[in-house]
């Protein structure tokens, strides 16, 4: 789950690297400048080749460096990861060291946290990428779904078991003292709840649905994370009727690409969202 501890257990498993390899670790972020045709990616962000090439998404993107590693947040990338990833894959696939020795791991580390959110074109880089460098390359991920079937194979998979909360948002909450601030699952339940002691819907609401799904993609929620997020608010609330509860769960069952590594097409995406609020919305309404 979400804030259940994956990335801290993935820097500590990083800083047994560090030791063993007697560098010291210590994460620095910075910039990710992606560039066209012309030249390329480093991992410091700077760039390789060419002359003037035309750059993109620069400081949008941060690029989590050490000695050790680098990573890259999949979450960050706003649907873009399959042109952000290739440049950095393919000078990884030339030779770039990230990690110089020769004790521990592979050489090289490339972590990659939230890796569900990735596109189909992406875990194909990914297979490709694994296949041709397997023997001098590790790679590192963090996801709240099993991995892909794709390159399944090429990884050991490290249970790590949440409390069922969300640490990093109440982490958040503690910091900046507002506790009037909602994550997805709140505001899932807060529409539910409304819809509930609404009468039927009418043609009219199709507007207010359509404002709702444009907020959630502006704000760059995922349609595998959103449908995941509606999964958990259906199955745990106290007062839905089993009617309701399993109409609703029907519904979510018939929706596409709901797993990790698949791709809808961008103007798909509004469609989908619409349809699925449309039908829950029927679901949900005071009889």
């Amino acid at each position: 789950m979400a804030g259940s501890g994956k990335k801290t257990l993935l820097h500590q498993a990083l800083k047994k690297i560090s030791d063993i390899r007697g560098l010291p670790f210590t994460i620095q972020y910075k910039p990710l400048v992606t560039l066209g045709a012309v030249g390329d990616v480093t991992e410091a962000g700077a760039t390789d080749g060419g002359a003037g090439p035309e750059e993109s998404d620069s400081g949008q993107v941060l690029i989590e460096t050490s000695l050790v590693h680098m990573g890259l947040d999949i979450s960050r990338m706003s649907m873009q990861d399959k042109h952000l990833l290739r440049p950095i894959l393919v000078k990884m696939g030339q030779g770039s060291q990230v990690l110089s020795g020769t004790q521990g791991r592979a050489s090289r580390i490339l972590v990659l946290y939230h890796t569900h959110l990735l596109s189909s074109e992406s875990v194909l880089l990914l297979q490709a990428f694994l296949e041709q460098n397997e023997q001098d390359t590790s790679l590192w991920i963090t996801s709240e779904m099993p991995v892909s079937q794709r390159i399944r194979d090429w990884f050991i998979e490290v249970e790590v078991k949440g409390t069922g909360k969300d640490i990093n948002f109440g982490n958040y909450l503690t910091a900046c003292g507002k506790a009037d601030l909602a994550n997805w699952s709140d505001i899932f339940r807060a529409l539910i709840d409304k819809w509930r002691s609404q009468p039927p819907p009418k043609l009219q609401e199709i507007k207010e649905v359509k404002s709702f799904v444009y907020e959630m993609l502006m704000r760059n929620l995922r349609w595998v994370e959103a449908t995941h997020f509606l999964l958990d608010v259906i199955l745990s609330h106290p007062e839905l009727d089993e009617g309701q509860r399993t109409a609703a769960i029907g519904v979510l069952a018939g929706l596409e690409a709901t797993g990790g590594g698949y791709t809808i097409p961008s103007y798909r995406i509004p469609i989908l969202w619409e349809n699925l609020f449309i039908q829950l919305r029927s679901i949900f309404c005071r009889k």
